[in-house]
């Protein structure tokens, strides 16, 4: 039995010794077994993140395919994986993040080409008036602006086939429509072409309303959506592309409508000069301009100081305001070179009440305008410069043939007849104030004559001159030739004859201006020297070195005077 045990440890030893390496090389094996399960899970991981099959490739990459969902879906992976190398190089599998980093690269040119050159096909057939349609356009254009350069080059594309459409619509609105003129609804502008001033008007108001509906469709294609909005896309590109300058969405969409429109405003341009250049007429060169003035305002709010459009508006207003110019003086040239003599009754001549009437036109075409309040005054006065002024010293020319007290009555009549035209508005103050200065000149000039006229008449002018050289020291008042009883009683009477008439004969010299108001301050203001100078030849007279029985030869007082003259 002990034998038997002995035999059996024997036996068991040597199972024991044989079987060991055995069993150490299975676990060794198990080991690697699990080593290799996990470097298979890690490769299969590794594959499935950063490879992309043949036939992802295939929809990137190829033309054939379409730009779809899928598309976006295999090119955000691609991205992605694109991203993810970053991990790779900064541990030691940096050989398989540079192969992989560099067909990821090449997959992504290839396939923003692939966008860029889809995007384009669909431009050329693009309808903004079709939101389905631009909503995968948009999101075409989200991508694209990852890449500046190629988003660029996108809209130079875009922009040239808009211009190509928009010209031809400018045309159709014209001429009207191949579909319009079939149904007899055709309202072509150039209907219109007789009416110079609404033919610019509705060719500039077809801008306006184009340029409104451009832009509202562009903010649709390009802005319309925080969430998809192109800028992001545009930040990202500029990380990759930092020589390009930064991006401002308003800004970009403003440049874009402003080219978009570069073919229309050269015809625009060319019509607009025609008409103004084929019309001798100055108010209708004024009247364009200061149109063409309210809708580079207009446009100014719309697409900014910097425009092409702004800079062809600002073109065409100088060009109408050039020929408003060159025709006002060749009017002007024309009645100064045939002045007609002044007109009998002494009223503003034909060719004031001409310019004149042109004058409102021409203000009541500014009144209009969007011109600032504070700054109307100042830029009208050039106007009136050219529209004013000349005809007025036409007038004065007129008045220099005339004698007095005619001449100034007749520019008084002038200066009423340009105020009266002129106090009609608000922007004429400083000009009012200049004819009012004019005015006083001649009304004073007048009130001189008619005191003149008063003093000769009445007889007193003798008697003021020889009291301005009369020294009581020397000589007594009565021994002067022209203070004795005589003479005093001679003057008294002639003074008696003209004083109850004296209102109306000076009325009468003054029947032919205009302004009976003006005729009661004039004969007042003469009138009221007259009274001071006769006042001071009655305390002459009747004072203590004055004429004996002063009031035989000279009865009249001052207050019988005033009331004569009142």
């Amino acid at each position: 039995m002990s034998k038997a045990c002995q035999d059996m440890r024997q036996h068991i030893s040597a199972a024991s010794s044989e079987t060991s390496p055995i069993l150490d090389e299975a676990s060794a094996l198990m080991v690697q077994k699990e080593q290799v399960q996990m470097k298979e899970r890690l490769l299969r991981a590794f594959a499935e993140h950063y490879i992309v099959s043949e036939e992802d490739i295939v929809t990137l990459t190829s033309s054939g395919e379409p730009v779809d969902d899928q598309f976006f879906q295999i090119l955000f992976r691609v991205k992605s994986i694109h991203a993810d190398c970053q991990v790779l190089l900064a541990n030691e599998s940096q050989r398989a993040g540079l192969e992989i980093m560099e067909q990821m690269t090449k997959h992504l040119h290839a396939a923003f080409q692939k966008l860029y050159r889809w995007i384009q096909r669909e431009f050329k057939h693009l309808s903004l008036e079709n939101h389905q349609v631009n909503a995968g356009i948009r999101r075409a254009l989200r991508v694209l602006a990852e890449r500046p350069t190629l988003f660029q080059s996108c809209l130079d594309f875009f922009s040239d086939a808009r211009q190509k459409i928009l010209l031809q619509s400018f045309f159709d609105a014209l001429t009207g429509s191949e579909q319009e003129i079939a149904s007899g609804i055709a309202k072509p502008i150039e209907l219109y072409a007789h009416d110079p001033l609404r033919y610019i008007g509705d060719m500039l108001a077809w801008l306006h309303s184009t340029t409104v509906s451009e832009q509202e469709a562009l903010e649709v294609l390009f802005i319309a959506g925080e969430d998809s909005s192109i800028a992001k896309g545009m930040e990202t590109g500029l990380a990759s592309e930092p020589w390009e300058e930064g991006y401002d969405a308003r800004q970009c969409l403003i440049m874009l409508v402003d080219k978009n429109l570069e073919s229309v405003c050269r015809p625009l341009k060319s019509r607009i000069e025609q008409v103004v250049a084929s019309h001798e007429d100055s108010t209708l060169a004024y009247r364009i301009s200061s149109l063409i003035n309210f809708y580079r305002i207009t446009f100014e709010k719309i697409l900014g100081k910097e425009s092409n459009v702004l800079e062809m508006m600002r073109s065409m207003e100088q060009f109408a305001f050039r020929q408003f110019q060159h025709n006002l003086r060749d009017h002007v040239s024309q009645v100064q070179a045939d002045l007609p003599k002044a007109p009998q009754n002494l009223s503003a001549p034909d060719f004031l009440h001409d310019a004149l009437k042109e004058l409102r036109l021409l203000m009541l075409s500014y009144d209009s305008s969007l011109a600032p309040p504070a700054e109307k005054e100042a830029d009208f006065m050039p106007i009136l410069v050219e529209a004013l002024d000349p005809y007025l010293q036409g007038c004065e020319s007129l008045g220099k043939d005339l004698r007095a007290p005619n001449s100034h009555i007749f520019m008084i009549n002038c200066y009423l007849t340009s105020k009266t035209t002129l106090e009609q508005f608000s922007f004429t103050k400083d000009r009012i104030r200049m004819l009012d200065e004019s005015l006083e000149k001649d009304k004073s000039a007048l009130a001189d004559h008619i005191h003149e006229y008063i003093l000769q008449s009445s007889g007193l002018l003798p008697l003021l001159r020889a009291l301005h050289d009369w020294d009581p020291k020397e000589t007594q008042l009565q021994q002067l030739a022209t203070f004795t009883p005589q003479s005093l009683t001679k003057v008294s009477q002639n003074l008696d004859r003209f004083l109850p008439s004296a209102v109306i004969d000076t009325q009468y010299q003054l029947q032919r201006l205009s302004s009976p108001k003006i005729v009661a301050a004039i004969i007042q203001k003469a009138a009221n020297w007259f009274i001071d100078e006769f006042s001071i030849v009655e305390q002459a007279i009747t004072g203590s070195d004055g004429v004996e029985f002063s009031r035989t030869v000279w009865p009249r007082t001052v207050e019988e005077v005033r009331v004569l003259l009142s």
